[in-house]
């Protein structure tokens, strides 16, 4: 899955953040949601950054030991 934010190509503002498979899907679901005809409708993929595990020892401490 890719991340996209939908923008309305004649407000020029963005109507829809998601995920999805492609562009093309992320443009009709937004159409679906909001009733904005889908040739207005520009997906734009961005990218959230890399993912990190979280570390399960966070909070403690080694100093002293």
């Amino acid at each position: 899955m890719k991340s996209f934010i939908v923008y309305d190509l004649d407000s020029q503002m963005p109507v829809a953040v998601g995920e999805q498979v492609s562009a093309e899907t992320a443009r009709y679901c937004a159409s679906a949601a909001t009733g904005i005809f889908q040739a207005n409708l520009v997906a734009e993929e961005i990218d959230l950054g890399t993912s990190y595990p979280l570390n399960q020892n966070a909070g403690t401490s080694d100093v002293g030991n």
